[in-house]
């Protein structure tokens, strides 16, 4: 039998440690995903846990670090993706106040 509890202090420390690299590095390992990936697929497989208690756990956890909901920081991403991208439509000599010399 699975001691619950402990499974979630568990997690929670998993993605804990996820969610502090990708808010240092804008990404996190892909060893430590597939890590967390399959404790999920471990806890649902052994019947202790479904999908709607797991996924409380994620958004609880995912909130605390980084203070909005998964879907609101995916939005708030790809709006400041898209910014990124307009920047780049103007020249560099414009963007870093280059001045052209005319001779």
């Amino acid at each position: 039998m699975i001691n619950k509890k402990r499974y979630k202090e568990v997690l929670s420390k998993l993605l804990n440690e996820h969610y502090e690299e990708i808010k240092k590095k804008h990404s996190g390992s892909k060893d430590r995903q597939q890590y967390i990936n399959g404790y999920l697929t471990a806890a649902r497989a052994l019947g202790a846990f479904d999908y709607d208690e797991l996924k409380e756990i994620i958004d609880n956890v995912h909130f605390n670090a980084f203070g909005k909901t998964i879907e609101e920081r995916q939005k708030s991403e790809l709006s400041s993706y898209s910014l990124d991208e307009n920047i780049l439509a103007i020249p560099t000599y414009i963007r870093e106040g280059i001045l052209l010399d005319n001779t």
